[in-house]
């Protein structure tokens, strides 16, 4: 949370004349402010943007870690919810959901998902749980770096 300030400054900080000048800055921003307002399907919808090669590694791994965060997030919090939903809240096709939840041992029916709790050894994996964060830092010292 601590980043996403850090950035929301930063943003501020830039010069308008940069912000105007690159695309990929305002693109860059736009996921970022999506974050901030914690719209997890419009985090996916401004994911999917080309990313030149200097970042597309980057937005890559942010995109499968806000995907893999949100599936961990689903698990805890639902008993059951509508594959749409599901597709929009991790940014997949429908058909990629449904894959996904199957691959995770979830019951479908229909249209509807029933996800598991994750056991604990799967938790004790969660060590990543920051990786969205240090991804939003390393973005932010990018503009940063655009910056000056």
């Amino acid at each position: 949370r601590h980043r996403r300030c850090n950035a929301k400054y930063l943003w501020k900080r830039i010069p308008v004349d940069v912000k105007t000048g690159c695309t990929e800055l305002k693109q860059i921003w736009m996921v970022g402010q999506r974050m901030w307002q914690r719209d997890w399907a419009a985090v996916h919808v401004a994911l999917n943007a080309e990313w030149s090669e200097d970042v597309s590694d980057i937005m890559a791994a942010l995109k499968d870690n806000v995907r893999e965060r949100a599936i961990k997030l689903i698990s805890k919090a639902y008993s059951s919810l509508g594959l749409t939903v599901f597709a929009s809240m991790t940014g997949l096709t429908l058909e990629e959901a449904r894959q996904a939840a199957v691959g995770k041992g979830w019951t479908i029916d229909g249209t509807m998902v029933q996800p598991c709790k994750m056991d604990k050894d799967e938790r004790m994996l969660d060590s990543d749980i920051c990786l969205t964060e240090d991804q939003l830092y390393k973005l932010t010292q990018f503009v940063s770096f655009l910056e000056n």
